[in-house]
């Protein structure tokens, strides 16, 4: 069939982009009522919205590094310490996972020549890494900035993933209906051409599960609660987004402890609660930006506490 040819062609020349065959693949797919594969191309074209469906090819575990101050001496993008924190919030902080369509990745891989690529973290998330790192013995250390990084050649490979799945995808199409040339006789081995979607592209893609902002990145921090009022407390996160059985568990907990009014802080329960959810608005599963969750939760707190 000349499509799958033409598709097969644009491939092996690494010269070309993924993104014109994706196109054409995009057509065929279309043609073949094959929605699984329409999807993929869909999502590769123009990009991924949400963790669940994000394939494995598109998510690394970075490095976290940062600047810091211990004692007289500052130190600049040396490793920093997050053993300590909740496990769920340890990963949130080391995935670093790629959204954005294939021509922006090809784009990006074209113009940047750097050998890493990093996220630095918002002020809120830094804080906590560093109260983290205090408590384990350093009392002086002042973390300045702190970043996830990883290799600047993840962009390459994700585009190379894409290319080498479609193409092993098409050549065993072609190896297999090749004295094909019908559209329609095509589509009657639909059983058959899912089969070849599930070993060439589906196993080498796997199951995702990266950082998004929606209508709710925005959120006032002007919180009016009642002190000591667990109510108005899980009305105000609720309103903000936060899962019900998250602000639950913070109900059940908020008080086990003193906040410390002098140093204006939380206590330890309080502060791995506070951990957890800002992890979900780091991988996308709570739809807020990263800084306005920080502030939402800790303005609200803060007011329940009479802060």
């Amino acid at each position: 069939m000349k499509l799958v040819n033409d598709i097969i062609n644009e491939l092996i020349d690494t010269e070309k982009t993924v993104s014109s065959p994706l196109l054409k693949t995009k057509v065929l797919a279309s043609r073949l009522q094959n929605e699984t594969l329409l999807k993929w191309v869909s999502n590769e074209l123009k990009g991924y919205e949400n963790s669940d469906e994000l394939p494995i090819y598109r998510k690394y575990k970075g490095n976290i590094v940062g600047t810091f101050i211990n004692g007289n001496q500052q130190y600049n993008n040396q490793p920093v310490p997050i053993l300590g924190l909740d496990k769920e919030f340890q990963d949130m902080l080391t995935d670093m996972k790629f959204f954005d369509s294939i021509s922006s990745l090809e784009k990006l891989n074209q113009e940047d020549g750097r050998t890493m690529m990093g996220y630095v973290f918002p002020a809120e998330v830094t804080s906590l890494i560093a109260e983290n790192w205090r408590n384990m013995g350093n009392p002086y250390l002042h973390l300045i900035n702190c970043q996830r990084r990883v290799a600047g050649s993840v962009v390459e490979e994700i585009i190379a993933s894409v290319r080498n799945s479609l193409l092993d995808f098409m050549l065993k199409i072609d190896s297999e209906f090749g004295n094909i040339t019908e559209i329609e006789e095509l589509k009657t081995k639909k059983e058959a051409i899912a089969t070849i979607m599930n070993q060439t592209i589906i196993n080498n893609t796997g199951d995702g599960n990266v950082l998004n902002t929606g209508e709710k990145a925005q959120i006032s921090a002007n919180i009016n609660i009642a002190k000591g009022s667990k109510d108005e407390l899980f009305r105000r996160l609720k309103e903000g987004g936060v899962k019900e059985e998250d602000i639950t568990e913070l109900v059940e907990i908020i008080d086990d402890e003193e906040p410390n009014f002098v140093n204006n802080t939380f206590g330890q329960k309080v502060n791995t609660w506070t951990q957890k959810v800002l992890g979900k608005a780091l991988d996308g599963s709570w739809n807020i930006g990263i800084g306005a969750a920080g502030s939402l939760v800790a303005e609200v707190i803060k007011a329940y506490y009479g802060m």
